[in-house]
């Protein structure tokens, strides 16, 4: 037999196909393999290689990965497929090889109730957080012009009742000093003109401005 240079690989039977969430696939896929001339090759080692995340699914050895021989007819076919039910479009990549030739070939499968649906899941986009709102500060009341905080109020009136008390003290010393002034001229008179038996308090004199 001549060696074969050129391999060819086409999807037969499954291509586009829509399934269940979580649903076992029986034979869901079929491809023929044929030379440069369209004659079918048998014997070619036919892999099956499911994506590793999102909507995919565990070939019925467990793996993500399969490998199946063409018959005489070149054809060569997933046996089962155990899907998982992320909702969506996948696609199952398909490489055939005989001898030195090669040949790949994607096919595209869904996983929901219907192609739109399927569609629709893997289309949706990922929730945004909300952002958070920085606090606000507390806002700060100014008084009003005209008011009077309870503060203020009670220091005006200390402040009152300390002039009060400092207009008494000054009334007192003003008071001492007229009567020592009036003591000292009367004691005076008395030196000089004719003693009384009575204590005299003269008229004192206040000048205001420049003497």
């Amino acid at each position: 037999m001549a060696q074969i240079a050129v391999l060819q690989i086409k999807v037969v039977e499954g291509d586009g196909s829509v399934h269940p969430p979580g649903a076992h696939v029986a034979r869901p896929l079929t491809v023929e393999v044929t030379d440069e001339t369209g004659h079918p090759v048998a014997g070619a080692a036919v892999s099956f290689q499911l994506p590793p995340q999102g909507p995919s699914g565990l070939f019925s050895n467990g793996l993500r990965t399969d490998l199946v021989l063409t018959d005489a007819s070149g054809h060569a076919s997933i046996h089962s497929v155990q899907l998982n039910r992320n909702g969506g479009q996948f696609r199952i990549r398909i490489t055939a090889v005989k001898e030195q030739a090669r040949a790949g070939a994607i096919s595209t499968q869904y996983i929901g109730e219907n192609r739109d649906s399927a569609l629709a899941s893997a289309a949706k986009p990922a929730p945004v957080a909300a952002p958070e709102t920085a606090a606000q500060p507390t806002p700060r009341v100014a008084a009003k012009s005209g008011e009077i905080t309870p503060t203020t109020t009670k220091m005006g009136s200390g402040s009152h009742k300390k002039w009060i008390i400092l207009a008494a003290i000054a009334a007192a010393a003003a008071g001492a000093a007229f009567v020592g002034v009036s003591r000292a001229s009367a004691s005076k008179s008395s030196s000089s003109t004719v003693p009384c038996s009575t204590a005299c308090i003269g008229t004192p004199t206040i000048t205001i401005g420049n003497p």
